[in-house]
């Protein structure tokens, strides 16, 4: 319930106002039936968030023909690990996907992080994408309140350059010390 709550709490705030429910309830009746009986409970409390349901396989193929129909998905963890990977993958790769795991009511930490991880295998290379890492901070920033924050980092990643990890951050930096003037 926690999870379907915060979900509307976030679509309530946002300028579409509109959550839709991702899983398998054809398949997965026992689950399935779980989060939308949770879902439709939960709408009750927020009658300004349109709401719709699709079939998680139906969603990958959304996410791909028309991502735009999108303004806040809830789901469960599997379903959930599967939509980032391949929102990642439309969305410029994943190697600048970003990602939050948040605790809504702040009762203990959240996590922001690039979906690809840390990358071990390239440290020191000078190949990593700063950008998945920035965008998890800009993440971080709107999560605490800092909404103009993280728009100036968004926005510095906008068409980010290719290059070293250095090249790329510090033009990014550039670009947010430029903003910040």
């Amino acid at each position: 319930e926690r999870c379907v709550r915060y979900a509307f709490e976030l679509a309530a705030k946002r300028s579409r106002k509109h959550l839709t429910l991702v899983h398998k309830t054809n398949v997965l009746t026992f689950a399935g039936d779980l989060w939308q009986r949770t879902f439709t409970a939960v709408a009750k409390d927020f009658p300004q968030v349109a709401t719709a349901y699709n079939h998680v396989d139906a969603a990958c193929i959304y996410f791909v023909q028309d991502p735009h129909r999108y303004d806040v998905i809830v789901t469960d963890n599997l379903f959930g690990d599967i939509l980032t990977d391949l929102g990642g993958a439309v969305s410029g790769g994943i190697g600048v996907a970003s990602s939050a795991n948040l605790n809504p009511r702040r009762t203990g930490p959240s996590m922001f992080e690039p979906v690809h991880g840390s990358a071990p295998d390239i440290v020191g290379t000078g190949k990593a994408n700063p950008v998945a890492a920035i965008l998890s901070a800009a993440h971080m920033l709107e999560f605490l309140g800092e909404a103009r924050a993280a728009e100036a980092l968004r926005t510095a990643c906008v068409d980010a350059p290719s290059g070293t990890t250095s090249q790329v951050g510090t033009e990014i930096a550039s670009r947010v010390a430029k903003a910040a003037k």
